[in-house]
């Protein structure tokens, strides 16, 4: 064997060893030109990567004589097409024949190899030599694409899972649509649009571009939202979608992706593209992250359509208006939590009883449910009509527990019952309790009060104990009855609203109308409580008239 053959044998060993290391097409060159150069009689290697958009060249790759000047326009030319006339400059430096390999790979731009041979180089030899050079060239694109295309795949795929997380993150409609076009942009387009379908007709509901200024003025234009609106249309009706203009759009390539979602049309996303077609997602990528979209502005829709029937079902279970009484206003308020798709326990009423005197009820019926529910009708019109004939709290609160113990429900019941009576110096207020949060008190000066509770909940035992304690109410003073939604909202840290910031928070709203406290007071718990997950319950009385007496006894 020639000590040249065993030398390229053993060179030709490094680079196919060495294919699956490399890292970029760039470091190509440095694997494959130096062994050819090696080559006795060869004076340069020369490799060009071809520009697939034309004729050009991307880049020029050398070993001996340097890829420079007019030695680039002769190897362009003899890149496109081999000539036999070696030029005076390359005659001179000892260059009598050159060997031209090209070699071709799907999608991938093409690369030519020219081999600058001498007189004593052996042209067999080289020949053989380069084209296995164009194997070892082919199969390391071919490992690069495959690598890259890994890649691109587990960025999507990561990117897939984020857009995930981050729509069904908020079970909100409108705050979805939002989250999709911010997830596509800029990672995946320049632009996105989200489009409903409302009536049977595309409405944009939500749109973002990394140009906002241009997007702006391109839905200012009314031919393109009118194209658009076509565009979506007929995507959402089935049809074949027309190919965008791209020019009208003002970008160099768009996508029309329909959202569909368990079986129905709910609208279309748009992706709007400036960048090389190369790093355009596939459509089956657009595809998966607009059927992930819809099925999250799905589960938004549907969760806001059963939210709004618990809350219409709640309402019906509480009064539809509070009495009028002369000196007193008087104002409730019921909030749903915000993660709740089941009616809740709570309850308030206010009735103006036989003797004159004004009652005010407030409970709350452990769990949720329908079972829940009909406990609590039950319980609050059992309360309401006892009071209003005549019955004292206490006997109106036994007789609810007998009826809990006769019906078998193994759900118990907070209650408490304020009977008002006016006098002249202002309101007493005899508060009965059975296990329920004891009333606070906002005295005119601003001092706040917790009044005394106790007793323990209905339903459990055949003789419960009932707490009972005397308020007295002066004009300007505030009482605040309320279900434990309030008082034990929690924040991330486990401290209770009660005990962080419900003084805090009717400090600042003791001079409000009653009606903005009692409203203002339960977002406040809320917003308190991240979670939302309870209702709150909260009936406000407030004691009108002259106010220069000392308040508080």
């Amino acid at each position: 064997m020639r000590n040249s053959d065993s030398g390229w044998a053993a060179a030709l060993h490094r680079m196919w060893t060495s294919v699956g290391r490399i890292g970029a097409r760039d470091d190509l060159a440095e694997l494959i030109l130096p062994p050819l150069q090696a080559l006795p009689g060869v004076v340069a290697v020369w490799g060009l990567r071809h520009d697939p958009a034309g004729d050009g060249v991307l880049e020029y790759r050398w070993t001996g004589v340097p890829l420079e000047g007019d030695f680039r326009d002769l190897a362009r030319r003899w890149g496109a097409e081999p000539e036999t006339v070696i030029p005076d400059g390359l005659y001179g430096l000892g260059v009598t024949t050159v060997l031209r390999a090209r070699f071709d790979l799907a999608g991938e731009a093409a690369g030519t190899i020219m081999v600058l041979a001498g007189d004593s180089a052996d042209l067999d030899l080289v020949g053989t030599c380069l084209g296995q050079v164009i194997e070892v060239t082919r199969e390391a694109i071919r490992l690069l694409v495959v690598r890259r295309s890994e890649r691109a795949q587990q960025t999507r795929d990561a990117l897939l899972a984020e857009a995930s997380l981050q729509m069904d993150a908020v079970l909100d409609t409108k705050q979805t649509m939002q989250r999709v076009p911010r997830m596509a942009v800029p990672a995946i387009a320049e632009g996105c649009l989200v489009f409903v379908t409302e009536d049977g007709k595309p409405v944009l509901r939500s749109s973002v571009h990394v140009d906002m200024r241009r997007l702006n003025g391109l839905l200012a234009d009314p031919a393109a939202r009118d194209h658009l609106a076509h565009l979506v249309g007929q995507a959402i009706q089935g049809a074949e979608v027309p190919a965008p203009d791209a020019a009208l759009l003002a970008t160099r390539t768009a996508d029309v992706q329909v959202l569909r979602a368990r079986g129905e049309v709910v609208g279309a996303l748009v992706f709007l593209f400036d960048r090389e077609d190369a790093a355009v997602p596939p459509p089956s990528f657009l595809r998966d992250l607009a059927s992930r979209a819809a099925l999250a502005i799905d589960n938004g829709t549907r969760y806001e359509r059963r939210r709004r029937d618990v809350v219409t079902m709640q309402q019906h279970l509480l009064p539809t208006r509070l009495p009028d009484v002369d000196g007193l206003s008087v104002a409730a308020v019921y909030l749903v939590g915000d993660r709740i798709l089941e009616v809740g326990g709570d309850f308030y009423d206010m009735v103006v009883c036989d003797d004159g005197s004004v009652a005010a009820l407030i409970g709350d019926v452990c769990g949720r449910g329908v079972d829940a529910a009909a406990l609590t009708g039950m319980a609050r019109h059992t309360l309401a009509a006892l009071l209003q004939e005549g019955a004292s709290p206490a006997r109106a609160i036994s007789r609810l527990n007998a009826r809990l113990r006769l019906d078998g429900s193994w759900r118990f019941v907070t209650a408490g019952v304020a009977r008002l009576e006016q006098r002249g110096d202002g309101v007493t207020v005899q508060w009965t309790s059975a296990g329920h949060p004891a009333p606070v008190l906002v005295r005119r000066g601003g001092r706040i009060e917790r009044a005394t509770g106790g007793g323990t909940a209905l339903g459990i035992v055949a003789d419960p104990r009932i707490g009972c304690s005397e308020i007295h109410l002066a004009p300007g003073d505030t009482m605040i009855i309320f279900t434990d939604g309030l008082s034990e909202s929690r924040d991330p840290d486990g401290t209770m609203f009660e005990d962080r910031a419900l003084g805090e928070t009717l400090e600042r709203l003791r001079d409000r109308p009653i009606d903005v406290l009692v409203h203002e007071l339960s977002r406040a718990a809320a917003a308190f409580d991240g979670a939302g997950t309870d209702d709150i319950a909260i009936l406000g009385i407030h004691v009108e008239g002259n106010t220069d007496e000392p308040s508080g006894r």
